[in-house]
């Protein structure tokens, strides 16, 4: 037959000969891979060592870069050759090559179909069907050849070859079961060498922030990590085990279910790698911002069974986020919430009412003749006494009510769940907190006044948007300034009275 194919555990090892000088090859090239050279000094050792042995004219390895129904690439790391005439490494065509799969001919789809299951191939190259797969062999000088799949976490990773371009060689069963062991070596070469490469990264890391490993096994229902980040206690060297349900309620319950529905969004995606920003809590309770970077494992139908990966404490970053959002929603001069910051919430009040009525009111504040104290105190001065309104005004607000700052001199407040009549004692208490607490200067006090509109979404309310409210709330506004100023004025209050008053209003940054 011109392609062999089989399994190891099918092969007879009853040959007299024992390939003793391939078993010291071996034998040596495990103890370099393993506690010397490693990879890749040790794998180029053990490629020309099983050259040398087994007379060949190239050992060489390609590396699977990606495979699909059309197509396959691979690289060409390493090679052997027995002479110059033979080296094939720095040929261009091998660097990082592609081949087509769909119409290549039956005999080497039956190879790569082979390859993917772990099998070994032994070919005769004059015994194969005229084709494209001859001709390619034929070109390259080759008479036999032998490939062995190279897998490491049960994927295909590679293929450890031998090409003899002076013999038609019949590999015996007993040499390939020892080159077969080769394979193995070069797997755990390649683990190593990922490992070592992904410590590296990690003392790096850990050398620039505070990092820690992880793993959580939902299989086993434990998880362990190392102390770094975790622990609260420098110099800590342990890992940290604990059971899964005790890990999980270390994550801040505010986090804790987005970071599950995260999860379950990737496993739907296909995707593998995750990364999210939680808040976990260290041994004393303590929490800390980290960013956990994991590997997801699935079995065949999809249901999660580990992550693992590492944390990395991002305290410093979520301060500064915390400055560019504060930035982003807040008045620099008083502190308070911006335009942007007020339209938003509004927006958010106004879709709570329609979805179930939740009831609030919006109150609009206007410094009185503000104009005059700027010009006789100076602008610097005008900026003291906004800050001093903004005081007075929080101290008689609740934590959950918005002030916020719309304009010069004009506020804001949204007071959620507080009717019309409510805020309007709220209101109210504000406007007499201004008037009797003048803001005092080593020139004496400067007295101001508010005059203010509220208007109201109750149930019954005909209002239905945020354009509307404004609207009521500032044409009570206008109102409260045409009764003298100092003064506050509902919508309620107009209604009774009639007084609805017409102007021209400036369409607002939420629409």
């Amino acid at each position: 037959m011109a392609i062999r194919i089989g399994r190891i555990d099918e092969l007879s090892l009853t040959q007299e000969t024992k390939q003793n000088s391939l078993l010291a090859a071996i034998a040596k090239s495990a103890e370099e891979l393993t506690s010397g050279k490693g990879w890749p000094n040790g794998v180029i050792d053990l490629m020309a060592d099983l050259g040398r042995i087994t007379r060949v004219s190239r050992v060489w390895i390609f590396q699977v870069i990606e495979i699909n129904d059309d197509y396959i690439i691979q690289d060409y790391p390493f090679e052997w050759a027995d002479s110059a005439g033979h080296a094939q490494l720095s040929m261009p065509k091998f660097n990082t090559f592609r081949r087509e799969v769909k119409n290549a001919s039956p005999e080497y789809k039956q190879m790569l179909e082979s390859r993917k299951r772990g099998e070994w191939q032994s070919v005769i190259v004059s015994q194969l069907d005229a084709g494209e797969f001859r001709e390619n062999l034929e070109g390259q000088g080759i008479l036999s050849m032998l490939t062995i799949p190279i897998i490491v976490e049960g994927k295909w990773w590679g293929i450890l070859g031998f090409d003899d371009c002076k013999r038609e060689y019949h590999w015996s069963e007993v040499e390939i079961a020892l080159l077969r062991t080769a394979t193995y070596l070069l797997s755990n070469a390649i683990l190593r060498d990922r490992l070592s490469s992904k410590t590296k990264q990690f003392e790096i890391l850990k050398g620039i922030t505070d990092a820690s490993t992880w793993e959580l096994d939902l299989v086993s229902g434990h998880f362990w990590c190392s102390p770094e980040v975790f622990a609260s206690q420098n110099g800590l060297t342990e890992n940290i085990h604990m059971s899964q349900i005790r890990a999980l309620r270390r994550i801040h319950p505010q986090d804790r279910k987005n970071v599950f529905a995260s999860i379950r969004e990737h496993i739907r995606e296909g995707k593998n790698t995750f990364r999210k920003d939680l808040r976990v809590a260290r041994d004393c309770g303590e929490y800390v911002w980290i960013e956990i970077i994991a590997q997801l494992s699935t079995n065949e139908k999809h249901e999660l069974r580990k992550l693992s990966g590492i944390a990395v404490e991002i305290l410093k970053r979520k301060q500064e986020e915390e400055k560019l959002r504060q930035k982003a929603n807040k008045d620099p001069l008083t502190g308070v919430d911006n335009r942007r910051s007020f339209d938003r919430h509004f927006a958010k009040l106004m879709y709570r009412y329609k979805e179930s009525h939740e009831i609030f009111t919006l109150l609009l504040l206007d410094l009185d003749h503000f104009k005059n104290v700027n010009d006789t105190w100076g602008h610097a001065m005008g900026d003291e006494v906004l800050r001093h309104i903004t005081r007075i005004c929080k101290r008689n607000l609740r934590e959950s009510d918005q002030l916020a700052r719309i304009g010069g001199e004009e506020f804001a407040i949204l007071l959620s769940g507080i009717d019309e009549n409510m805020a309007r004692t709220i209101g109210e208490r504000i406007r007499m907190d201004v008037e009797s607490h003048p803001m005092q200067t080593k020139n004496g006090p400067i007295r101001m006044t508010l005059s203010l509109g509220a208007a109201g979404l109750e149930r019954d309310s005909g209002s239905n948007s945020c354009e509307q409210l404004y609207q009521q709330a500032d044409s009570a506004l206008y109102a409260a300034k045409n009764k003298g100023r100092n003064a506050l004025v509902a919508c309620h209050d107009m209604d009774a009275a009639g007084e609805r008053s017409t102007y021209e209003w400036i369409q607002p940054s939420w629409s």
